[in-house]
């Protein structure tokens, strides 16, 4: 099973653990991507950042409705790792 550290209110898939080519699909998005996650059971959709204003890419990805109140409502379990699963 795949987990992710619970870090920020954006996910990074540096903390994503057991599961290589989940952290790396992620990374690979472009801004404003989507990607349909099930994070501790809870499945939403997930945007790619934006590029930073030096046009570095920004690896982060943000909850988009029920993905981000979900994310956002476990923030004070930081630190803990969660399940987290592509749709």
């Amino acid at each position: 099973m795949s987990v992710v550290e619970i870090r920020d209110y954006a996910l990074w898939p540096k903390h994503i653990h057991q599961n290589e080519e989940l952290k790396n699909k992620i990374i690979d998005m472009q801004e404003g991507d989507l990607i349909e996650l099930e994070v501790e059971g809870v499945r939403g959709m997930w945007k790619k950042m934006d590029d930073g204003k030096d046009g570095r890419a920004t690896p982060g990805i943000k909850g988009l409705g029920t993905a981000k109140t979900h994310w956002h409502g476990i923030q004070d379990r930081r630190g803990d790792l969660v399940s987290i699963k592509e749709v």
